[in-house]
């Protein structure tokens, strides 16, 4: 046993040795691309006509054909600014008939390895979602791509994709770290709800829709959030404005403070919200499902109202009373909109049931779409005024 085991030593020292990576790139060969842009190419309207029609095309019509502008940003790492860890931003755009088409001409025009690992920022142009056969193929590519980070956000931009990679917002060096940084903002900014990669796969596959940021570009520092997009079979089917998206954020309960208005007396009254308690009750009766949301909230009065004179006064509790029906009607009146005219579960209602209620998520998960449709939902709002901010 003694003389096996110091054979088996010299065997091992060696396979120590001879261990290394046979595909290692020196990290000064790489571009660590950070944001990827989509665009449609100038031929993508022939492109799906070939798609549906399903018929058998030669190799070299296919490489002919420029479906997809793909522009690719990465950090210049050579002039990076030591003191603040930032680098200005380089692109490469190609065309091509598919994602693989165009990462291989990418390759082609750079010096350098392009790298996903750490890629931060995925922009679909709005376009591309008019032809969702060509999409489909776009992020069937996306979700099978090993070397892609599984975290990179997902947003809809209006106009060309390529434009936004070359903007430099004024608190940014860039336009990764400026959307990112607005995405990891959301609990305090209840107008933003981000979708990483995983999340859509995730939407895609357990109700066959999803919902991704929509950013307009304004000038050339000027990046505006308008709203989101509701996407059904690869095609955009209606959108939400910032409002309705801050009800999706508390109806969620991923926000953190917000704010909400009313009108009394002529006067226009803001409510900070600094505090969202969100809570769902979930049941299932007579082959029903029946929710109670109970959202409790606490704020400060923002402005001038001539009559908040103090906490306790009968004012306060008519403006928070005020601010619960109004609360509770839009509340209501998104939910009804988007499962009666969209049938998206925006509020991710299917996830709680899935999560936390398996007995009931099996029984409603072959028919979900009808039965959030029929569900009985029911809204208690409480607000809680804690500061009546300026008072006369």
């Amino acid at each position: 046993m003694k003389n096996k085991i110091i054979k088996l030593i010299p065997i091992m020292i060696i396979s120590l040795l001879l261990t290394g990576c046979w595909d290692s790139v020196e990290i000064d060969r790489k571009a660590f691309v950070s944001t990827i842009a989509i665009d449609v190419g100038e031929d993508i309207k022939a492109r799906s006509e070939i798609i549906n029609s399903k018929d058998n095309t030669s190799e070299e019509s296919i490489e002919e054909n420029n479906t997809l502008r793909v522009t690719y940003g990465f950090p210049d790492i050579r002039n990076m600014d030591s003191k603040k860890g930032t680098a200005s931003e380089l692109s490469i755009t190609v065309e091509g008939y598919s994602m693989t088409d165009t990462y291989f001409k990418a390759l082609a025009k750079s010096s350098r390895t392009l790298h996903f690992g750490h890629s931060k920022l995925l922009l679909l142009s709005e376009d591309l979602f008019k032809y969702p056969e060509v999409l489909q193929e776009v992020m069937d590519y996306i979700e099978r791509e090993p070397s892609l980070n599984r975290t990179i956000m997902m947003t809809i931009v209006k106009g060309k994709a390529k434009d936004y990679v070359e903007v430099k917002p004024v608190t940014e060096e860039n336009i990764d770290n400026y959307i990112t940084s607005l995405m990891g903002n959301s609990s305090k900014n209840g107008t933003v709800a981000p979708v990483n990669l995983t999340k859509y796969i995730d939407m895609v596959k357990s109700y066959n829709s999803s919902a991704l940021p929509v950013f307009s570009l304004e000038n050339e520092k000027d990046i505006q959030l308008t709203g989101m997009a509701i996407i059904q079979d690869f095609t955009i089917k209606d959108y939400l404005d910032n409002n309705q998206m801050t009800d999706i954020q508390i109806l969620r309960g991923e926000i953190g403070s917000c704010r909400k208005a009313v009108n009394k007396e002529g006067h226009n009254i803001d409510y900070y919200i600094k505090n969202v308690d969100r809570d769902l009750h979930i049941d299932y009766e007579d082959n029903k499902l029946k929710l109670k949301y109970t959202i409790d909230t606490e704020g400060t009065l923002k402005g001038y109202y001539a009559k908040a004179e103090s906490l306790d006064s009968e004012v306060i509790k008519e403006i928070e009373q005020q601010f619960n029906e109004s609360m509770k009607k839009d509340f209501q009146e998104l939910i009804d909109f988007t499962r009666n005219n969209l049938k998206v579960d925006v509020l991710d209602i299917g996830s709680d049931i899935r999560r936390f209620h398996k007995g009931i998520w099996n029984e409603v998960k072959d028919n979900w779409p009808q039965a959030l449709e029929n569900a009985e939902i029911s809204i208690e709002v409480n607000n809680d005024i804690r500061n009546i901010g300026l008072s006369n």
